[in-house]
């Protein structure tokens, strides 16, 4: 393994230890100042709902988002399935389960976390998943059965 690619490893791990143990300060630290965090792309009229998702730029940006998702919705399970790193980069899957507070719904993903790291902090942060079962949550909507 590179020294490049340990390095990478040390900073990830360190973030979604962090995250998933809900030590949001030590998460923010892992990031650098002026990181691009890319949640999701907005798509006017299907997931306008989602009031935390876009792109914005430093660490102050990212914890607005943060308290705007968590404000929304209560983590009931987050927990790091599979990480790959080469170089500056890494990708982590993420099993998240969470209950949208004002519906009581509860939605169940599976989500990517694309990382780039330089100078031991997290420059670039994007993530991927399909938002349905969070869509269906957020709005209220129990026809739908949750599956993994």
């Amino acid at each position: 393994m590179s020294e490049l690619t340990e390095e990478t490893r040390i900073v990830v791990e360190r973030w979604f230890d962090a995250l998933t143990s809900g030590d949001f300060e030590t998460a923010l630290n892992t990031l650098a100042e002026d990181v691009e965090w890319i949640n999701y792309s907005p798509v006017p009229g299907y997931n306008d709902d989602m009031k935390w998702i876009g792109t914005v730029r430093g660490r102050d940006a990212v914890l607005e988002t943060l308290k705007v998702f968590t404000g929304t919705a209560d983590v009931k399970v987050e927990k790091l399935i599979n990480l790959v790193v080469e170089g500056d980069q890494a990708a982590g899957v993420i099993h998240e389960v969470s209950v949208v507070k004002e519906t009581g719904q509860e939605f169940e993903i599976e989500f990517i976390q694309w990382l780039t790291v330089r100078d031991g902090h997290i420059v670039r942060w994007k993530s991927y998943t399909d938002p349905s079962q969070i869509i269906r949550a957020l709005r209220g909507d129990n026809k739908a059965e949750v599956t993994s």
